[in-house]
């Protein structure tokens, strides 16, 4: 096979698309021919051109389609064997090894096929990258919308709690009740709105419930056991602002706290303390 027939394969192997034969037998003939090895050097820089300019440069949108409507309508190289004029036109030649100039188009015209494979790899890798961007980005925003949620349920529900309050401080019907301690004890005010059913605690220089505990409020009547309204906690300076229901039914006639275990207790596990009693209605 005579150098420039080996010239069909320079492309493919610049492009590492030649299958193990067909690249042992080329790089065999590379290292005794100058003119292939030259068109490989001349191909490897340019194949590396494009493999870096994928991440950093966006191709036009037309240039895939133009690159393969001109790769379509080059005409494939025929791989027919010599015909008695060319063999006649290689007698010619100086005795040797035989190293024919290609003309330049017919040179373009075996690399743009190739030329175009690769384009078409890297505007693949572009749109794979682009597509992954997008994906992180909505997953991000969909992260962000989840905790803005999160936020604006939070905030409802505090504006809830507060506007109870409010309701409830403004109640015609409300009772107040202060308690405290002896010296730089807790103190606490009450208030219980009886015909709306809610009792509020205000507490002051209560420390925070040790972990894995928490304060709990109580409601008792008469004669009867103690029946929780719920548990609360007071903030780093000590206090607690907490509304809570009245159950249906229940005549509170004295409220107290406990310390109790996360979660509350079925009845009082400890001393009652900020103890309140309330006048019959």
């Amino acid at each position: 096979m005579t150098a420039h027939l080996w010239l069909e394969h320079a492309a493919p192997y610049a492009l590492g698309a030649l299958d193990d034969n067909e690249r042992v037998s080329f790089e065999e003939h590379l290292a005794t021919c100058d003119l292939c090895a030259a068109e490989v050097r001349e191909l490897s820089d340019v194949a590396s051109l494009i493999a870096r300019a994928g991440p950093v440069v966006s191709p036009p949108p037309a240039l895939r389609d133009r690159i393969l409507a001109e790769a379509r309508g080059v005409r494939p190289m025929s791989s027919a064997a010599p015909t008695d004029g060319d063999q006649g036109a290689r007698a010619l030649e100086p005795p040797g090894r035989r190293a024919v100039a290609v003309p330049a188009r017919r040179r373009w015209s075996m690399v743009v096929p190739w030329l175009a494979a690769a384009a078409a790899a890297v505007i693949a890798v572009y749109l794979g990258q682009q597509a992954r961007t997008e994906r992180t980005a909505r997953a991000a925003a969909e992260q962000a919308l989840a905790s803005a949620r999160l936020t604006l349920d939070s905030t409802g529900s505090t504006l809830a709690r507060r506007d109870s309050l409010i309701q409830l401080l403004a109640s015609p019907d409300v009772q107040a009740v202060t308690v405290s301690g002896s010296g730089p004890a807790p103190s606490a005010k009450y208030f219980l709105d009886r015909r709306g059913g809610r009792i509020a605690i205000a507490a002051n220089s209560l420390p925070p419930a040790a972990p894995g505990r928490t304060y709990q409020l109580w409601g008792i009547e008469t004669g009867k056991p103690p029946v929780s309204l719920g548990t609360f906690n007071t903030d780093s300076s000590g206090h607690a602002l907490a509304s809570v229901a009245v159950p249906a039914g229940l005549r509170i006639a004295v409220t107290a706290v406990t310390d109790e275990p996360s979660g509350g207790s079925r009845q009082p596990t400890t001393t009652p303390f900020l103890a309140a009693t309330w006048k019959s209605e």
